[in-house]
């Protein structure tokens, strides 16, 4: 069947089945994979055919990769490592999953600020004195969370945080029951701070350390109702300049994908959409709010007047957008709040605005909506910077287009994007992201997986390397990785030790005590992470375990874990867990501190027996 007759077949059947089903809004059921022919990526980028077809017809462009249900969208995963460490990575090392650049479709990375913390504080510190912005001190942080009795989480839960009878923060729990305190805010010196949650007229209160947990759980004595149609806001805050005219037409071309993959989600949760334009003073206007509806085909008619023009110096008012968004939309109380930044400039800072993006932060925080932020064509660092900002803080993620560019990103050159994120970025196109994103936070609500792929490195035995080459460039990536994802900020010099690693059965003992040695040679070789550990000396070790009662195959106990780095003189430790699993070794690492025996990063290797 040729081409032109299959879209023309497509078109049909689709009309068919939506007059069948009575319109969107009454029914909507999940684009199964194979319910529509594939259309190939020659086809789906021609303009006279797929842009054209607007309507129910938007739903064929690229059928099998807009992900009807969660199986059939694996998100490619990569790990790009730093360029001194790329520079010396072998074939043996590979990540979970490979990802060829394309521009097909606006593929997108993202990265989790919030997960990789360590790394994010060492960037706001690299380029900080680089690039305008406004200050927000996270360095400190105390992650809280609100649960019911069993242990399921309590999302809009209100949380006051006071100290020396001065109330500091004030905001709502997101879906996962998480709300970020940062201490570092406060010019106080207060070592205790007072926290009470509010509940459905519940409250339970709790004082908070300064130096304790990075981890605070507050469990409520009852079971949580559930909640039908869960209420899902998305508001798209589009740079609308002209250059961001193809990723407008893309949002024009995917928002029905979008609203269907979500909507056939057994849950059904009631969705809206909404938008806030904005340009520049002097352009055609600055913000223009599109209220938030439930209906598609109302705010498709809204999204199709949507032209990109204007613009001409790079900032553009971003600021008096954010404003538009925290104030003036009729945003839901009870449900999900999501915000998408679509942007490829950083905001004006010179318009000396009292409300500026500091502020819509701290309101968005208080409110619980996420400010996800998307880097598009040719953003500079300092767009980079502040995007980054805003979406940590609010809780969300920093995406960036990427445009076939491999590697880092280094200061957003014409068809690139600023993006400094390590080795730590997944990568998907930009409607399936979207998807993914309210799709994880409606599973925390609706007791369905959240489905997250874990992160992993695979080292496997070249016969042209040897194979302590190979586990070098390994344990070096796997410890890089429990820095950047610490949720506490690790000083440069930190004092640290690595314990023996716990073999989980007897046969394994004399790997897990080979993948030991090969460990702290790595942590001594690395320069990047000697200027983070100093490792403390460990002749002592094998008598203070005796004396412990601890055998090397018995240390699994993470409080007995700090308590050998008590003694050690250890501030934080590095303890790890050998398995043998479909014939691989599966090796856990963590990062541990020793203070409070909190765990402080997680990461995995899957290692090839011949090593």
């Amino acid at each position: 069947m040729g081409k032109g007759l299959k879209l023309f077949f497509l078109l049909l059947l689709t009309i068919f089945l939506f007059s069948c089903a009575g319109g969107v809004e009454e029914k909507e059921e999940p684009i199964e994979a194979g319910e529509l022919e594939e259309i190939d990526d020659s086809a789906a980028e021609e303009k006279s055919d797929v842009k054209e077809l607007r309507g129910k017809s938007a739903k064929v462009e690229s059928t099998e990769e807009t992900y009807a249900s969660e199986a059939e969208a694996p998100l490619a995963f990569k790990k790009e490592a730093d360029r001194s460490l790329t520079d010396s990575m072998g074939a043996g090392i590979t990540s979970r999953s490979s990802y060829t650049p394309s521009t097909s479709g606006l593929k997108a990375g993202y990265a989790d600020d919030n997960r990789q913390f360590n790394y994010f504080i060492k960037f706001l510190k690299t380029y900080g004195g680089q690039v305008e912005h406004l200050p927000l001190n996270i360095a400190e942080r105390i992650i809280l969370k609100s649960v019911d009795r069993e242990g399921r989480s309590l999302a809009n839960c209100q949380i006051t945080i006071s100290a020396a009878g001065r109330v500091l923060s004030r905001g709502k729990t997101h879906a996962d029951g998480s709300f970020n305190f940062y201490p570092s805010e406060y010019e106080d010196s207060e070592d205790e701070f007072n926290a009470s949650f509010t509940y459905n007229q519940h409250t339970q209160k709790i004082v908070i350390d300064r130096q304790g947990k990075r981890e605070l759980e507050v469990k409520f004595p009852f079971t949580r109702s559930e909640q039908k149609s869960i209420p899902l806001d998305i508001v798209f805050i589009l740079d609308t300049t002209g250059s961001m005219g193809e990723e407008i037409n893309r949002l024009k071309a995917t928002i029905e994908i979008i609203k269907l993959n979500l909507t056939s989600l057994s849950s059904r949760p009631k969705v809206r959409f909404g938008m806030v334009l904005y340009k520049d003073i002097g352009d055609e206007y600055r913000t223009r709010v599109i209220p938030l509806t439930g209906s598609l085909p109302g705010f498709q008619r809204d999204l199709d007047l949507v032209e990109a023009s204007g613009g001409g110096d790079t900032p553009e008012d971003l600021q008096a957008a954010l404003e538009a968004a925290m104030t003036h939309l009729d945003w839901n109380r009870n449900g999900i709040r999501l915000s998408f930044i679509i942007t490829d400039a950083p905001p004006h800072l010179d318009y000396e605005q009292e409300y500026n993006y500091i502020e819509a932060s701290k309101a968005a925080r208080r409110e619980g909506i996420k400010i996800y932020s998307v880097g598009t064509g040719g953003l500079d660092l300092m767009g980079e910077y502040i995007l980054r900002q805003i979406s940590q803080y609010t809780g969300a993620k920093y995406i960036f287009l990427t445009y076939g560019e491999e590697g880092e990103s280094e200061g957003g050159e014409p068809g690139s994007v600023s993006h400094h994120t390590g080795a730590n970025f997944q990568t998907d196109k930009l409607e399936a992201i979207i998807i993914r994103f309210a799709r994880e936070e409606l599973a925390y609500l609706t007791d369905q997986p959240v489905d997250q792929e874990e992160d992993y490195f695979q080292a496997q035995k070249l016969d042209d390397e040897e194979r302590e080459e190979t586990l070098k460039k390994l344990f070096e990536m796997a410890l890089s990785q429990l820095v950047d994802y610490s949720s506490f900020n690790l000083a440069a010099g930190i004092r640290a030790a690595v314990l023996p690693i716990t073999a989980m059965n007897e046969e394994l003992a004399p790997t897990a005590e080979y993948f030991t040695e090969q460990l702290i040679l790595s942590l001594d070789s690395s320069e990047s992470l000697r200027e983070i550990f100093r490792q403390v000396e460990r002749k002592d070790l094998q008598s203070i375990l005796t004396e412990m009662e601890l055998q090397l195959s018995g240390l699994v106990e993470e409080s007995q874990a700090a308590q050998v780095g008590a003694i050690l003189g250890a501030e934080v430790l590095i303890i790890g867990k050998l398995y043998l699993k479909e014939g691989r070794y599966e090796l856990f690492l963590k990062l541990l501190r020793v203070q409070n025996g909190e765990i402080l990063s997680v990461t995995r290797a899957i290692l090839d027996r011949k090593l």
